[in-house]
């Protein structure tokens, strides 16, 4: 059992240029800007037309990227690709306040609860929290699915199921090497099917216990996209994490690279699948950031509250970097995506609010994520 599965976590994160290495802890203030550039035409943009069909999100959350490593190394071409041409981000260096976490422990399991139910994860501190008590947008999006597998989560850490769900079996959920619920829906296709074979059968280095290797979270999660157009998919890869358990450098780098060729299969994906790609809004986050020493996170690293997001597809104006007015929160993910799907509003006072600057043409743009030479 690894560190984080006692209730810790660790991280280790980089900023590359070129083939060289900024030592993490500079990595703060090396964000290249320039100028505003005209925006290419969105992907999607507007209202869907009336009786064309109904919208879809997938949302991807990489376990404990930092910031740093989004908005500035090289290691994310696709993700750059995105903000960039086809979306828009928060949370970039001066753009404004931040985006972060509740806390106040900053690990794994309470964030996931704030992004999934748009709430602060009251009684929950740590790795170990007991199952969801209140309903995730999962729950919600399955109470007013119109087909069955119409929501799906998948993840390579096995305990996100505790956060996915007050209502167990409710929807569609692959977590770890063996947590399934509603697993008929993943039979239906030989190839989806073969895929959580493989993954059930997968050693689960370089996680411990029932942790899934990311490829196969990955190959299972876009197959059933393609194949069943579920409404709300997630998708939760994790092997950075284990990785910076290990402290092991370079195969971080090498799985934050898998991770950002796995956005790029995403997309190549919705594009093959017509209108029902075409009204999909893709959201990508991270559950917490980093402290200052690049390794640990947590209680004692306030700075690691801060994270990050970037989102594309329908209703999503291509316009890269965007300047906030406000602080967010993972709690705000929820409501936005509640809003995406046309589902009801949280009235609870602590609930979060829906990150509206995404789908406004007119919101200000500082700048852009540009190449100057091997340096973005």
């Amino acid at each position: 059992m690894g560190p984080k599965a006692r209730g810790s976590a660790a991280w280790v994160a980089v900023l590359v240029v070129g083939a060289s290495c900024l030592p993490p802890t500079q990595a703060d203030e090396a964000i290249a800007f320039e100028p505003p550039m005209p925006a290419p035409a969105p992907v999607i943009q507007g209202p869907a037309p009336e009786g064309a069909g109904e919208s879809a999100v997938v949302l991807v959350v990489l376990d404990g990227v930092r910031w740093q490593d989004v908005f500035v190394a090289a290691n994310a071409p696709h993700l750059h690709a995105v903000m960039g041409s086809r979306g828009a981000a928060i949370g970039a260096p001066g753009m404004g306040p931040v985006m972060s976490a509740s806390g106040p422990a900053f690990v794994s399991l309470p964030g996931y609860s704030e992004i999934f139910t748009g709430r602060r994860a009251h009684g929950c501190a740590d790795n170990d929290c007991a199952p969801a008590r209140a309903p995730t947008i999962f729950d919600e999006a399955s109470d007013h699915g119109r087909r069955p597998g119409d929501v799906a989560v998948f993840a390579s850490w096995e305990r996100i199921d505790r956060a996915a769900s007050s209502m167990p079996g409710s929807f569609v959920l692959s977590t770890g090497r063996s947590s399934i619920w509603r697993g008929e829906e993943l039979r239906e296709d030989a190839d989806t099917a073969e895929w959580l074979d493989r993954g059930a059968h997968a050693d689960p280095a370089p996680g411990y216990g029932d942790f899934r290797p990311d490829r196969f979270t990955a190959g299972l999660a876009l197959r059933y996209l393609e194949t069943r157009h579920p409404r709300l998919t997630f998708i939760g890869l994790g092997e950075s994490d284990e990785y910076g358990h290990r402290g092991d450098y370079a195969a971080y780098l090498a799985s934050l690279r898998a991770a950002d060729g796995t956005i790029g299969e995403l997309f190549d994906t919705l594009d093959r699948m017509g209108e029902r790609g075409a009204r999909t809004t893709v959201i990508i986050s991270a559950d917490h950031g980093r402290g200052r020493d690049w390794r640990h996170h947590g209680r004692e690293f306030p700075e690691s509250a801060r994270t990050w997001l970037v989102a594309a597809g329908w209703g999503v104006p291509a316009r890269g970097l965007l300047r906030s007015a406000r602080g967010h929160r993972l709690s705000d993910i929820a409501p936005t995506m509640r809003e995406l799907l046309e589902l009801p509003a949280d009235a609870a006072s602590t609930s979060g609010m829906p990150l509206d600057e995404l789908f406004t043409p007119d919101a200000p743009v500082v700048a852009r994520v540009s190449p100057s030479g091997d340096r973005f």
